[in-house]
């Protein structure tokens, strides 16, 4: 009787406390949702936007607000899904969430932009379900296509020929496509009881819909790009293994050319020494044609001469090995006819002798080359008039001396090389000196900026291609706020420090794409590739706290000058289509920037009739 009782106050407080628990639950929710308002809700791509394509989000680790269709169920391990809307997809996770979705779900979530192994995700989301809608259409795409980012977090539908099959706690599925293309099948934990495994044969060509995503441990990610099955029923098998070659017929056909290789053989020994002959003439022959150019660079010479050495069958490895700025002699070309060797031989460190033992290289590199577990076949140096240049190494994977015809083989090759360098050396000082002339006729001898000649000639190109494209350039006119002020107080030759430092912190901003130019006097020009306004302004404010944050030197007396500039902005598209309008623009939005306080950004009005970008 007393059990009885004590089970029925259990039966009546628990609920009690449940519901105490839940109201707790919910009030710290409450409070979280107080304490951090849900931001604006926005479109996945402006989430995931990586700017400077270094495969991450540049909001990592700010709170974001998405709505999107639900393309995979969650597991039973916290919550985890993915979502897409019309411009892509992302992943949601909570390890302590507890919500089951399902495909087509129409999910609202909250939540910290990270990345997890290579996949941009919104993790602790907060999560409602908002409705339910068809899955978004799978994009069909050959393999090459899929695996990279442009697709990421979206449906898509590939087809491919069954490599290798893998069942753990998940399955995977590795798949080829004809061009030699390989991709993964990731199937989930709750799929993988549902899939007829014995049905995906190696060899089977598979149709799979699913969602992109990456795994991978650590950066570059670069790799590692597979496609999430959703639904069992997703992946099929639409052709059956390709038969393959009976194995009598690889019988014979190894049984034929083992008795080609025998008549080949025979013959080859009956006509060895014309052959050698022959050899030496076409090795000669090919070395006078490719070292004849003097286009090629030192390096390209030596690889030549060593490839033709080894193409031709003189010798089973070659090296060719000058003397650098400091003496040192360097490795700087390397063939062989076996790739194992060749391997023992590459890297700069491999022969890399210093120059306080020139008196020895000789031994030196014949102790190198035992270490490795080669004999020196031949050492001859490449000798000029005025000295050494380096050595031309020859190399054999026994103890053995060379024969007659590749000691003259070799030597006439010294020569030849001999004579190949020193014309290119001669030809590059000459292009180095008709360089630097060319050079001061383009830029700007303070700053070493491009001048307005330049910019002219680079306009008459890169205008008609964007013209073509319809993007792609944006022009950042700077002036330095007050420069009349530095020359005045502290001299032109401080003026001229202050352009020159400006100068340097130009070219560092700068990508390899763009172009920094001076005008004249204080004024400058960016021109950068970039296709958005936004993207324009944001480079353009980056520079303007670069410049603003550097310490500039006022002279002997160490005093440091506060150094800030005014910038324009013009959109090719958006400001105009001609060089002329856009420098107009961007002149009259530096000039506003001026009379707006100076040290600031300023975009150029757009015309009417444009749409901003």
């Amino acid at each position: 009787m007393l059990l009885r009782s004590l089970c029925c106050v259990l039966l009546a407080v628990l609920p009690l406390h449940g519901l105490a628990q839940d109201a707790r639950t919910a009030g710290r929710q409450r409070d979280d949702a107080h304490a951090h308002p849900a931001p604006a809700l926005e479109t996945i791509a402006a989430v995931r936007v990586d700017s400077d394509g270094d495969n991450l989000p540049d909001r990592l680790g700010t709170r974001a607000h998405v709505r999107g269709i639900a393309t995979v169920p969650t597991g039973d391990r916290g919550f985890q899904t993915v979502i897409q809307d019309r411009t892509g997809g992302i992943g949601l996770f909570h390890r302590g969430l507890s919500l089951a979705v399902k495909p087509g779900d129409v999910l609202e979530a909250v939540g910290e932009v990270a990345q997890y192994r290579g996949a941009v995700q919104l993790r602790d989301v907060d999560v409602r379900i908002v409705g339910h809608a068809p899955l978004p259409k799978a994009r069909t795409l050959p393999l090459a296509d899929a695996a990279g980012w442009r697709y990421m977090g979206q449906r898509l539908h590939v087809r491919g020929r069954i490599e290798e099959v893998s069942l753990a706690e998940f399955g995977l599925v590795n798949i080829r496509d004809d061009k030699g293309t390989q991709f993964a099948l990731f199937v989930p934990d709750t799929l993988t009881s549902q899939i007829d495994w014995q049905g995906l044969s190696q060899g089977a060509e598979v149709a799979a819909t699913g969602v992109l995503s990456i795994h991978k441990m650590s950066l570059p990610y670069d790799s590692g790009f597979q496609l999430i099955l959703g639904d069992s029923a997703d992946m099929q098998v639409v052709a059956p293994p390709v038969a393959r070659m009976p194995r009598w017929v690889l019988w014979a056909v190894a049984a034929t050319v083992g008795l080609v290789s025998l008549v080949l053989l025979a013959f080859h020994l009956v006509h060895r020494r014309h052959r050698e002959r022959d050899r030496e003439i076409k090795t000669l022959a090919a070395l006078s044609s490719t070292l004849a150019t003097t286009d090629d660079g030192e390096t390209q010479l030596a690889r030549h001469a060593c490839d033709i050495l080894t193409a031709y069958g003189v010798v089973d490895a070659a090296m060719v090995q000058v003397f650098d700025d400091r003496g040192c002699l360097q490795q700087v070309a390397v063939s062989t006819v076996d790739p194992q060797l060749g391997k023992t031989l590459e890297g700069p460190e491999a022969f890399y002798i210093p120059g306080h033992l020139a008196t020895e290289h000789g031994r030196q590199i014949e102790e190198r080359v035992a270490d490795k577990g080669l004999s020196l076949l031949a050492v001859h140096p490449l000798l000029t008039q005025s000295g050494s240049l380096g050595f031309l190494v020859a190399l054999s994977p026994r103890r053995r001396k060379p024969t007659a015809a590749q000691d003259r083989t070799l030597l006439a090759s010294v020569k030849l090389l001999t004579m190949a360098l020193e014309n290119q050396r001669s030809h590059e000082r000459a292009r180095a000196e008709n360089r630097e002339l060319q050079q001061l006729v383009i830029t700007d001898e303070l700053t070493r900026l491009y001048n307005r000649r330049f910019l002219d000639e680079y306009l008459r190109v890169q205008v008609p291609l964007a013209v073509r494209r319809g993007s792609g350039l944006a022009f950042l006119a700077l002036d330095i706020d007050h420069f009349k002020r530095i020359n005045d107080t502290h001299g032109h030759h401080v003026g001229d420090r202050v352009l020159s430092d400006i100068g340097v912190l130009l070219r560092q901003a700068s990508r390899s794409s763009d172009l920094a130019v001076r005008l004249g006097g204080e004024e400058f020009l960016l021109v950068i590739a970039e296709d958005t306004t936004d993207g324009a302004v944001t480079f353009a404010e980056r520079l303007r706290k670069v410049v603003q944050s550097q310490p500039f030197d006022a002279g002997n007396d160490g005093v440091e000058l506060d150094i800030t500039i005014s910038i324009g902005v013009a959109v090719f598209g958006v400001h105009g289509d001609s060089a002329g309008a856009l420098l107009r623009a961007a002149d009259e939005a530096m000039y506003a920037s001026k009379q707006a306080g100076r040290n600031r950004v300023t975009l150029a009005p757009t015309p009417a009739g444009k749409a901003t970008a």
